[in-house]
């Protein structure tokens, strides 16, 4: 909301004074006369009340004795049983001092006649204060809130500023008339209130509902009743002059009331702004729901000859100033029509009503004995059941007739909806979405031109669906905060002078006498417009609510209408989308191939090439132990060869000698072969040169083929501790999974001061192979980091950084993984985990971490 500027705070801060100041004097002045008149209650009266001048007030009610009186009213009270009387608290000192239903004969005067009338004493009960004092405060208090809400809420408006005036002169009228009759303290306010009655009303008749080419006259109505309050004051205790002052100031009263009626009929005829007519049937509503009451009442007291209480004559009023608060502050053309709707069926059933019971008291008091029914207790029950029974078909019936007549409705909205509704469901283009909403609001509500527009930019323009009008953004604006527009709204609901001559162009461009916005999640899609109706009556609430419900429809059939579109936009942009992407994916899937084959055969390269380096390294090894046995029998030739030759030459005793040391000497070679062979054995176990398919491997003969390979590295320095449990055979590629324990082995023999420990066991389907060292361990910061290909912690030119990574791939490859637990100054203990089947043939190239 938009901060109120300075200087509408203090405007708004001067009303609220304003009308508190009122609120609180006249609330005061009510209270002091409601106590006052609540001390009438129990006391004996004369069966009328007076002024404080004598002079008998025109008011009476039905179980008054005054009232069977013939023209008792306005009379002056001269003398109260022969004894003269100079003031009213005389008259009623006098009527007190006699028992209740004491018949007291007075001497009146009205005008220049004299007579005596007789009339029976009473007790003042609490239904005689509620129903003439009561009706005085209801109506009073009713007058004053009305007012005073109407003013709080449109000081602005001179209607507004107007009816409180009248409000609060009817009001304090009221308020002093309750202690007009005793002890009349307030009784020349009073008489000041009752004159300036007729100027006020006066002035809101020249402003509302529209305002008058008289209205700048106003103050000499004000001139008027200023001149009849004079009088007034002057001639107040003078009961004749006061009489014909009186008389004045009703006939003056009258002359505006029956201005007013013309005014209203004027307006309503004439006037081009439809909600100037909503205002005037506000009234007459207002009017006939106030006095309607009191005319029936009226009606049957002249029907039954007087013999039917005319208190709730005075209880409906101040319904007429609620209708006139109503028709100054609301400004919404078609909430006013709402209520006036409902309004005129509920008139309409309360006079049928009326109506029928009048009928059937009449028809059973002179069709049988009088009062003979209609006084059981039993009639007013019957006739409620029957009232019941038949009010639901009655209602429906006037409210069709009600429709029909003053409202111009002839269909059923319900129909209308489910009908468009069920075609709109079938619609899935928005040019036939727009044809089928026009013709229905055309067949239903003809009119001069049918229009549906769809929103662009963000809501900010609307554009014609199948042609060229556009709706500006100043209505757009408008028609986004949910608002249905005419022509015809007031000023007063628009922010400014601006934005109200900018909607009433913009709906004047497309012809429309009416907009309803079409909204989906609190968005404005669009918006329906219609032109000015052919039956030359304006749109009805009824009219509005099933435009907005056909909006609403328009609006979710739009939406499915652009999914439709968008999804069918979505399904060719898919189609080319998914044509492309196999291009590209067969495009791709052929570099992949490529790319997977190269990377196979540089993977396969690489770890042929680390088994190379492996076997170089072993070979360096083993090229000692080798060496030896091979000494052995190099040096062993010659003397072998010498002893030969000379077994030759020597006889036979000499000859046993040097065989026996021949054969000593073929021992020891034999011996050097057998080792050689045993390494070479080895070597070749180590590579499986000749085994290129996974087999049913014993892991503990790899292990120790692994460990003799390795024995130049860890013999006379390390001591290894074997645990082998019973494993069952596992199904591997051997050359393979004896690289992996070569190098894991040949680390651990690195990484150890002393031992190596060398543990093997079956659990489940699976072998555990775990190699534990006793050396430093390896740090936390890099055991994530010991898999990964070419990271090692050895010096330049000592390592490749490829063992670990390698042997990973080897054992995932083969379905297996290897964990590491390791802590500084704790060794370290890599785990090999092994299924005993083996579930994939993948090459190392294609195993992953």
């Amino acid at each position: 909301m938009t901060p109120a500027t300075p200087s509408a705070f203090r405007m708004r801060t001067v009303v609220l004074a304003i009308a508190s100041a009122i609120a609180l004097a006249t609330g005061a002045l009510a209270l002091r006369t409601t106590m006052t008149s609540l001390e009438r209650v129990g006391r004996v009266f004369p069966g009328f009340v007076l002024l404080d001048n004598r002079v008998i007030a025109s008011v009476g009610l039905a179980p008054w004795s005054g009232t069977t009186v013939p023209d008792l009213y306005q009379s002056e009270v001269l003398a109260v049983d022969g004894r003269a009387v100079a003031s009213t608290p005389t008259v009623y000192a006098a009527v007190e001092a006699k028992p209740a239903g004491t018949v007291i004969r007075y001497l009146l005067r009205r005008g220049d006649v004299e007579r005596k009338v007789d009339v029976r004493s009473q007790i003042f009960g609490v239904s005689d204060w509620f129903f003439l004092y009561g009706v005085f405060l209801l109506n009073g208090l009713v007058f004053l809130a009305a007012s005073l809400s109407t003013f709080v809420l449109r000081a602005e408006s001179p209607a507004a500023r107007a009816f409180l005036g009248g409000g609060g002169s009817i009001a304090i009228f009221l308020f002093t008339a309750m202690d007009l009759y005793g002890p009349a303290s307030f009784f020349r306010l009073h008489v000041l209130a009752e004159s300036m009655v007729p100027a006020t009303m006066l002035h809101f008749a020249l402003v509302f509902p529209e305002r008058h080419r008289w209205a700048a006259f106003r103050p000499a109505g004000y001139a008027l009743s200023l001149v009849i309050a004079l009088a007034y004051e002057l001639a107040l205790y003078s009961p004749s002059a006061y009489s014909r002052i009186l008389t004045s100031n009703m006939l003056y009263l009258g002359l505006v009331a029956v201005f007013f009626c013309a005014r209203l009929v004027e307006s309503y005829v004439r006037s081009e702004s439809q909600l100037v007519r909503q205002r005037v049937r506000v009234i007459l509503l207002g009017a006939l729901f106030g006095f309607a009451v009191p005319a029936i009442v009226l009606t049957l007291a002249a029907l039954m000859a007087g013999d039917v209480s005319m208190n709730i004559a005075a209880l409906t009023p101040f319904l007429f100033a609620l209708a006139l608060a109503y028709a100054v502050v609301k400004h919404d053309l078609f909430e006013i029509d709402a209520m006036v709707k409902r309004g005129a069926y509920y008139l309409t059933l309360t006079g049928m009503v009326s109506l029928a019971y009048v009928v059937a008291v009449l028809a059973f008091n002179y069709g049988l004995r009088a009062n003979a029914v209609t006084d059981s207790t039993a009639f007013p029950v019957l006739f409620t059941l029957a009232v019941l029974l038949l009010f639901n078909p009655l209602r429906a019936r006037v409210q069709g007739f009600v429709d029909r007549v003053f409202f111009g409705t002839d269909y059923d909205g319900g129909r209308v909806l489910a009908e468009v509704g069920n075609e709109l469901s079938d619609a899935l283009q928005r040019d036939r979405i727009a044809q089928l909403v026009r013709d229905c609001i055309t067949r239903t509500l003809p009119n001069d031109g049918t229009r549906v527009f769809v929103a662009e930019q963000n809501g900010v323009v609307l554009r014609e669906l199948g042609g060229r009008g556009v709706v500006s953004t100043a209505a757009a604006a408008r028609l986004a905060s949910g608002r249905v527009l005419t022509p015809f709204d007031p000023p007063e609901s628009y922010p400014d002078a601006a934005s109200y001559e900018a909607t009433r162009a913009a709906l004047d461009s497309v012809g429309a006498a009416i907009a309803v916005p079409m909204q989906a999640h609190g968005a404005l899609v669009g918006a329906l417009t219609a032109g000015p109706r052919r039956s030359g009556q304006f749109y009805s609430a009824d009219d509005a609510s099933l435009l907005r419900a056909l909006a609403q429809q328009t609006a979710i059939a739009l939406q499915h209408a652009a999914a439709y579109d968008a999804l069918m936009e979505l399904n060719e942009s898919l189609e080319e989308w998914v044509r492309t992407r196999t291009a590209e994916l067969e495009t791709a899937n052929r570099d992949l191939g490529q790319a997977l084959r190269e990377l196979q055969t540089a993977e396969a390269q690489l770890v042929h090439s680390e088994k190379m380096a492996s076997l170089g390294r072993l070979v360096a090894g083993v090229a000692h132990e080798i060496n030896n046995p091979v000494s052995f029998i190099a040096n062993s030739v010659a003397p072998l060869l010498r002893r030969l030759a000379k077994a030759k030459e020597a006889g036979a005793a000499e000859s046993e000698t040097v065989l026996r040391e021949a054969e000593d000497l073929v021992g020891i070679m034999a011996k050097g072969a057998e080792r050689a062979a045993a390494i070479v054995k080895d070597l070749r176990s180590f590579s499986r040169l000749d085994e290129a398919t996974r087999k049913a491997v014993d892991l503990s003969e790899g292990l120790e083929v692994s460990l003799r390979l390795l024995e130049h590295r860890w013999r006379d320095r390390i001591t290894i501790h074997r645990d082998y449990g019973e494993l069952p055979l596992v199904e591997c590629d051997p050359g393979q999974i004896n690289q992996v324990f070569v190098n894991v082995l040949g680390n651990a023999c690195e990484a150890a001061t002393s031992d190596v420990w060398v543990t093997t066991r079956a659990n489940g389907n699976a072998v555990e192979v775990a190699i534990r060292d006793d050396g430093p361990g390896i740090p936390a910061e890099i055991q994530q980091r010991i898999f990964d290909p070419f990271f090692t912690t050895k010096d330049v030119g000592a390592g490749t950084g490829l063992g670990l990574s390698i042997s990973h791939g080897i054992v995932t490859a083969h379905g297996g993984r290897i964990e590491v637990k390791s802590a500084p100054g704790e060794g370290a203990t890599f785990t090999l985990i092994l299924p005993t089947v083996s579930t994939s043939l993948d090459t190392v190239a294609r195993g992953s971490r």
